[in-house]
């Protein structure tokens, strides 16, 4: 009798709690991997969060974004978080607490920022070190609160340096899909005449759409994708740099190489995609003389 009462009395608790909460129950997930309780109220506050490595000492750009970290030695983890529709709220005190946790949910370390009124500040930081001989490899949590309220969460991975640099781990869940043919279709976007062998002319060209998978989770990463182009004798004609801002939703590259008779001869040739220095896809291919 005492627990079924018990029970009924927590659940009424919970009742009243959601009523009096300024958040909706299901919260949503942002292009940036933030996990977002958004506010009941138009003008609430509500936040995002980006992770990094380090934070340039001379310009204050973000440097190492993503939400994959390796363990080593003095490296730490800086969370940026902004706020959106901090003007409405800047005649209140505002009382936040930014939480760390393990892949356990147990908290690191919480830190408490107060925004006095017409305190102009709409970006919360904080950072926790994730050297060996403090942090284990797992999948990690930062929360954040206002008023005790959780507003806003986001994810991400410590992994050993060991077992790989974070530029390898991110490239190897890459996947990308190499398609050639003779041109791209101006209305639609797509490879016309796809294949592997070409005839060498006047004016023809190769050109290749390639197509990036798993992209998820990495989207908040600042990425550079060559399209390096091989000859026969293993030298690379032409390379193309194609670099991709946080937030981009693109997921295709596209170049080509001219096949005139000046500029190429007969032989196996070959696409070679790379993130970064890594190389994630090649793809072989033919240039002859004969006519189809």
């Amino acid at each position: 009798m005492i627990h079924k009462t018990l029970t009924i009395f927590l659940l009424a608790l919970l009742k009243i709690f959601l009523a009096c909460s300024d958040r909706v129950e299901i919260p949503i997930m942002n292009k940036d991997s933030t996990l977002t309780f958004i506010s009941k109220s138009k003008d609430g506050i509500e936040a995002k969060i980006l992770f990094c490595e380090k934070v340039s000492k001379k310009t204050g750009e973000l440097i190492g974004t993503g939400s994959v970290f390796p363990i080593k030695e003095n490296a730490k983890v800086y969370a940026f978080i902004n706020l959106n529709n901090r003007n409405y709220r800047n005649d209140n005190e505002l009382m936040f607490h930014i939480d760390w946790l393990d892949s356990s949910g147990n908290s690191l370390f919480k830190k408490r920022i107060d925004l006095l009124p017409n305190d102009s500040l709409s970006v919360l930081t904080s950072y926790i070190n994730i050297s060996p001989d403090k942090r284990e490899p797992g999948n990690y949590l930062l929360r954040i609160y206002l008023f005790r309220e959780l507003i806003a969460e986001k994810k991400f991975e410590l992994v050993s340096n060991q077992s790989g640099s974070k530029l390898t781990i991110l490239k190897d869940s890459i996947r990308a899909r190499i398609t050639l043919g003779r041109k791209i279709s101006k209305k639609t976007g797509k490879i016309i005449g796809e294949d592997t062998t070409f005839t060498i002319k006047k004016k023809a060209n190769v050109y290749t759409l390639v197509n990036l998978e798993n992209l998820d989770g990495i989207n908040d990463q600042k990425m550079i994708f060559y399209l390096d182009w091989i000859g026969p004798d293993n030298s690379s004609i032409y390379k193309k740099k194609i670099e991709f801002s946080r937030g981009d939703t693109s997921s295709t590259l596209s170049s080509s190489i001219s096949i005139s008779p000046k500029k190429r001869e007969p032989g196996d040739y070959l696409l070679r995609v790379y993130f970064f220095k890594e190389l994630i896809a090649e793809k072989k291919f033919e240039l002859t003389t004969k006519v189809p």
